[in-house]
């Protein structure tokens, strides 16, 4: 710096002796007035010096002669230049010099220097408390605290800020926890969470305070349980999950310069929570005999009839959820409908069934999909003729009956969160059984006509081919009682039943072709057998024909399945069969 200043002082002084020597030669005066000059600092650039002396050897010289002088006279100049060195920047330095020549010359310069802010750090350190772990140590801008893939949850937490700035604020953060919900903000380093009561946090939030707020974003994560790694959010808003009893696992924190480009975690439309559901928002109704639409109910009361013998025919479900954070997947169900069997799947808010038609419901299925299916499972129960209430079905399964022409009468659903009990018994959901309750029956012309007969066991059947109908009494000789009435399907008038009186000697569960099978064969007489319907080859539910209270069959005399099956299971060799 110093020969920076003298190469300036040197620079005036060649000036001011050139227009001396001029003035010397032209009117034969001498004078020196170099000791008279006034030095203008503001002429500080070396060019002049180096043009001036690649043009006149001579002055080169004077300049080398004259540093020693021009380091003498800028003792303070030379102190000025120390406090740059130190500094980096000048500040407050204003040097004007006023020069009177014989020529007028000003010469102004002016030189700003912007000055660099001091380097500034900004940054977050967090540790998470780990179910059977404990306290982690301490992680920092983004890094993962926590676990993933262990299945262990976060009860604790305690969130630091590092700040470097000029700018006031910190750090507050709160936690949602199992069985108590949201706790109070908490700063400064403490903990948020619980130690020691094994309570999961569920979800955090946090944001930044004072200054700080209006320079950064908080950015922030969680991963929860049944789902990984949630969006990032910031400033506030709500990571994890809300009323479905998942825990958060891991965590990530990043503060970032609100005026930084890049380097930023992604906010996308994504939900960075996720709110759960109460039962309450399911709702249902149902089309019923007679009736119509019957009023929409909540989850777990009851939509239909008890102790009316009215049919359902038709169902309908809904959903209510938090649009904005709400779970994705529906609701889809359907319906087995009287002479129709099962319907196509519907979804939330879509009629399933019949209405008009006169047609009963038998039987319905409900299933979940998306993090509905992840979350919850999806109870129902059906009360249905002859049995009423069953149990609960779930997830899909089968409430109801098929194949035995029972009407749905009421329905029952509850929407339950996953590891939670059901609401009641799940067995006995589903029913293809007629119940079976043998009446007495008046005497009448078949019961006169079985009091004449004898049989080897206590057990007498009576058959009528031209009524269709098969007798089944019990006692003796003179004494009989009829325990049942049975429709059946006797011998076509082409292929007609045999008749009179013979002994049961011999069965078998089942018989059939390619096309069909009879199930429970009770044998009297030959091929002449008591047996079920015809149903589909190898099916007990789906029948190929029911036909009964006609004369139908090839001899044999047709009975429903579950009344052939009681023959087959009761009534002993020896039995005394009586066909008219």
């Amino acid at each position: 710096m110093k020969k920076l200043i003298s190469i300036m002082l040197v620079s005036v002084l060649i000036l001011a002796a050139s227009t001396v020597y001029a003035d010397e030669l032209s009117d034969g005066i001498v004078e020196n007035e170099i000791g008279n000059l006034e030095v203008d600092s503001n002429v500080t650039e070396n060019t002049v010096v180096e043009n001036i002396a690649i043009e006149n050897p001579e002055i080169e010289n004077k300049v080398s002669s004259s540093d020693e002088i021009s380091n003498e006279e800028n003792d303070e100049s030379s102190e000025v230049g120390k406090d740059i060195e130190k500094t980096g920047y000048l500040t407050g330095a204003n040097t004007d010099t006023d020069t009177d020549t014989n020529t007028d010359t000003n010469t102004d310069t002016d030189t700003d220097t912007e000055i660099e802010p001091d380097e500034y750090y900004i940054g977050v350190r967090y540790a998470a408390h780990v179910q059977n772990i404990g306290w982690q140590n301490e992680v920092s801008d983004g890094t993962t605290s926590g676990t993933t893939g262990r299945g262990l949850q976060i009860e604790a937490i305690n969130i630091v800020l590092d700040n470097s700035t000029s700018y006031s604020g910190g750090i507050s953060y709160a936690s949602h926890i199992k069985n108590i919900g949201w706790q109070n903000e908490v700063s400064g380093g403490n903990i948020s969470g619980t130690v020691g009561r094994n309570l999961q946090i569920e979800a955090i939030k946090m944001h930044l305070t004072g200054e700080l707020s209006e320079h950064f974003d908080i950015y922030y994560r969680t991963h929860i349980a049944d789902v990984g790694w949630m969006p990032w959010t910031k400033n506030g808003q709500i990571s994890g999950s809300i009323g479905l009893a998942d825990r958060v696992e891991a965590l990530e924190i990043r503060i970032i310069d609100k005026n930084e480009l890049s380097n930023k975690p992604e906010i996308t439309s994504e939900k960075s929570y996720l709110q759960g559901l109460a039962n309450s928002y399911l709702t249902y109704s149902s089309h019923v005999q007679d009736i119509g639409n019957m009023p929409w109910v909540s989850g777990g009361n009851i939509t239909g009839t008890t102790g009316r013998k009215l049919r359902i025919e038709g169902i309908n479900i809904n959903l209510s959820q938090d649009t904005v954070h709400s779970l994705t997947g529906t609701i889809m169900y359907r319906t087995h409908v009287q002479d129709i069997g099962w319907t196509g799947w519907k979804t939330l808010g879509q009629y399933s069934g019949t209405s008009g038609r006169a047609k009963q419901v038998e039987a319905i299925e409900i299933k979940l999909t998306g993090q509905l299916a992840t979350f919850y499972n999806i109870y129902y129960s059906s009360h249905i003729e002859n049995y009423g209430w069953l149990g609960w079905a779930s997830n899909g399964q089968t409430s109801g009956s098929t194949g035995i022409s029972y009407r749905v009468e009421a329905l029952r659903i509850n929407l339950v969160r996953k590891g939670a009990p059901a609401p009641g018994s799940v067995a006995n959901y589903y029913k293809n059984k007629p119940v079976y309750t043998p009446k007495p029956a008046v005497l009448d012309v078949m019961s006169q006509n079985a009091q004449v007969r004898a049989s080897s066991t206590r057990w007498l059947i009576m058959t009528d081919t031209s009524a269709c109908q098969v007798g089944v009494y019990s006692g003796s000789y003179g004494n009989w009682s009829r325990v049942a009435l049975w429709s059946c399907g006797p011998g076509k008038p082409s292929t007609p039943t045999v008749k009179g009186e013979f002994t049961i000697y011999g069965r078998g569960k089942s018989f059939g072709s390619r096309s069909y099978t009879c199930w429970y064969y009770t044998q009297f007489y030959g091929n002449y057998l008591f047996h079920s319907v015809l149903y589909n080859r190898g099916s007990m539910t789906q029948i190929q024909d029911g036909t009964l209270g006609k004369q139908v069959s090839h001899g044999c005399v047709r009975l429903d399945i579950n009344n052939a099956k009681w023959l087959y299971d009761n009534i002993p060799n020896g039995t005394k069969v009586v066909i008219y």
